[in-house]
């Protein structure tokens, strides 16, 4: 058992008192309202007294939550090494007693990728992971732990590590916890602003501006800044994963800094509560008749704008949140019921109102199977669109449903896509639509869905013109 490091100056060693503390903490954290189940958090590892309550805030969203297993993600602060280390002990100690490691998933991450290894010394003096663990006690009395610290690691790295990790997330019961302070030493308001500028990047979920931001403010050579975000490399491998397994959206759950709690407002240190959200099922894409109708008049003036003197469409969601929603779409072109332009993306990067205007000029210009659609053909031609729900990893061709689900197949530098109504509307079973997709969309062998490929299925909400009798006359088939 790994004992304690850090109880006694980080939080109480004496387990009345620190079960008190923590408790006290939760009590006074409100819980906000969510939309989506919680797949992963933001959470500070300060001294308890300066960051106590903002971890509270992020671990009050668990609370009653069926959470079997947390997966403990930070940066190294002490050792040197490279790579992911596990823990190899089977459980940690606390002053609130023992908490079991779940050996059985270490061990699936460490036969998974050789990035992912086990050290005892990296975790030895680490108080990063270790002050989360009697959060994860009182929170989630059941859960057991698998701690991981990151040191010395690229974006090839971390993209291995994030996969690893996408996996075990998609299972029920599992939570991910990015361990992270934010701004190191500055003065109050100086913290401040590079914090909220941080967590602004943060919601982005793009690594990339997380990235830039952080080189922008360290830029500005503020007065004691040494750092944006200690552990960036676990938040953005959070992110990464977090994506992989359908999060859309980053809430800030709670931010202070050192010299909002128990600190001196000359030399702070932030600390933010994030919570990464992934859509529930039953909300994901219930469109109502009157926003599908909007959205095919958007697509249909875009087009109209685009080849004459119409004007574009307002692109106001109003006060439609699926509109306003991040979210991945398809336009599909037919002309008298043949494919004319179809092009979409996998990953929710604009609103949908946004996302379909855009996709609809793309289907209409880019698609490389047909030539670019000219003015004359807007009357024979019916827009069908497609709004995506988040991708999701599958174990298996098992767990897909022909008509139900699409499908993304991945291996290497090569993928493919069919949206859910193409083998239906090809009289396709599961292993015919599976074997075409890796030869004709992703130029991988006929059988690459059986041996090694990825699988990951998405739903979609699916309407076109035709179904609101929207589509002009001529677009009808013969």
């Amino acid at each position: 058992m790994r004992p304690t490091a850090v109880a006694g100056s980080f939080y109480p060693s004496d387990p009345a008192r620190l079960r008190r503390q923590v408790a006290d903490y939760l009590k006074d954290a409100e819980p906000p309202a969510l939309r989506g189940h919680v797949a992963a958090l933001m959470v500070p590892h300060a001294g308890y007294v300066y960051s106590g309550p903002v971890a509270a805030h992020a671990y009050r969203v668990l609370q009653g939550q069926a959470v079997s297993t947390v997966l403990l993600l930070g940066n190294n602060h002490r050792a040197h090494f490279s790579g992911a280390a596990l823990s190899p002990d089977a459980a940690w100690g606390s002053p609130l007693g023992p908490v079991s490691v779940d050996r059985q998933t270490a061990g699936e991450l460490l036969g998974g990728s050789d990035v992912f290894m086990e050290s005892r010394s990296a975790h030895a003096e680490e108080h990063s992971l270790e002050v989360q663990v009697p959060f994860v006690q009182t929170v989630l009395p059941d859960a057991k732990i698998v701690p991981i610290l990151l040191a010395d690691v690229g974006d090839e790295e971390l993209t291995s590590i994030a996969d690893g990790l996408a996996t075990i997330l998609t299972r029920p019961g599992v939570v991910l916890v990015a361990s992270s302070d934010m701004s190191h030493y500055p003065a109050y308001a100086a913290a401040r602003r590079s914090d909220l500028a941080m967590l602004e990047a943060i919601a982005s979920l793009d690594p990339t501006r997380i990235r830039q931001r952080d080189r922008e403010l360290l830029g500005e050579h503020t007065p004691d800044l040494h750092c944006t975000l200690c552990g960036m490399d676990a938040v953005i491998t959070a992110i990464l994963a977090g994506k992989q397994t359908g999060v859309t959206e980053a809430k800030t759950l709670r931010y202070q800094n050192s010299g909002d709690t128990a600190g001196d407002q000359g030399r702070c240190v932030g600390y933010g509560a994030v919570a990464f959200l992934a859509p529930e099922a039953a909300e994901e894409l219930a469109l109502t008749p009157t926003e599908k109708r909007r959205l095919l008049r958007v697509a249909r003036q875009t087009l109209e704008a685009r080849f004459g003197p119409a004007g574009k469409p307002s692109l106001d969601p109003g006060d439609s949140r699926l509109l306003a929603q991040p979210t991945a779409c398809f336009v599909t072109l037919k002309q008298q019921g043949r494919l004319r332009g179809c092009i979409g993306e996998l990953e929710a990067r604009q609103p949908l109102i946004e996302a379909v205007a855009d996709r609809a000029i793309c289907a209409a210009e880019q698609d490389p199977r047909f030539p670019p659609v000219a003015a004359d053909e807007l009357d024979r031609i019916a827009i069908e669109i497609s709004a995506m729900s988040p991708l999701r990893r599958v174990s298996g061709p098992d767990e897909i449903v022909v008509g139900k689900h699409g499908v993304v197949v991945k291996q290497g530098l090569r993928s493919g896509v069919f949206l859910p109504q193409v083998a239906p509307e090809q009289g396709w079973d599961r292993d015919t639509m599976l074997t075409i997709l890796c030869t004709e969309k992703a130029d991988l062998p006929a059988d690459a869905w059986r041996q090694g490929a990825e699988l990951w299925v998405f739903t979609a909400n699916v309407f076109g013109e035709e179904e609101f009798g929207l589509a002009p006359p001529a677009s009808r088939r013969d």
